[in-house]
C-alpha cells in the first residue's frame, strides 16, 4: 500500500514547522498558509494535475486549466462541510469533452476520492518527558 506523510510541530523558539518529504511549508506565521486552505489547495492541485496529464496525453487543444476549491465552514462540529470545485478550461474543447475529462480525472484524484469516501482517522498520543 502506498503511503504519504506530513508533519507539523511547534516550539516557543522556532514556532510552527510543517514538513513533507519534499520540504518545509510555511504555516500559520506571518505570510504562512492556513490548514484549511492547504486542504483545499491539495484537492485543487490533485485534480489539476490529472487534468494536465489528460490534456498532454491526448494532445488536446487546451491553453489553460484553472481549478478552484471553495470550502463552506459549518459549526458543531466546526469543519469544512461542503467543497465547491470549479474547473475553468480555456481552448478548443467542446463542453461534452470537458465534462468527460473532468469526470475521468476526478475519479483518478486521491484527494477528491478521500473527501468523497471518508477515511478512517486514528489519533495516537505520545507523551515525552522534557530533557533535563
Amino acid at each position: 500500500m502506498d503511503s504519504h506523510s506530513a508533519s507539523c510541530s511547534w516550539t516557543p523558539e522556532a514556532g510552527y514547522q510543517a514538513q513533507t518529504p519534499y520540504g518545509e511549508i510555511k504555516v500559520f506565521e506571518e505570510n504562512g498558509h492556513r490548514a484549511v486552505e492547504l486542504m483545499l489547495l491539495s484537492a485543487a492541485a490533485c485534480l489539476d494535475f490529472f487534468l494536465v496529464e489528460y490534456v498532454r496525453e491526448r494532445k488536446l487543444p487546451v491553453t489553460r486549466l484553472h481549478v478552484t476549491c471553495d470550502g463552506e465552514i459549518s459549526l458543531y462540529p466546526e469543519r469544512v462541510s461542503a467543497i465547491r470545485t470549479t474547473v475553468k478550461i480555456e481552448g478548443g474543447l467542446s463542453e461534452k469533452e470537458g465534462h468527460k475529462m473532468v469526470s475521468i480525472c476526478e475519479r483518478a484524484c486521491k484527494v477528491m476520492n478521500t473527501f468523497k469516501h471518508q477515511p478512517k482517522i486514528h489519533v495516537a498520543i505520545e507523551h515525552m518527558s522534557a530533557m533535563a
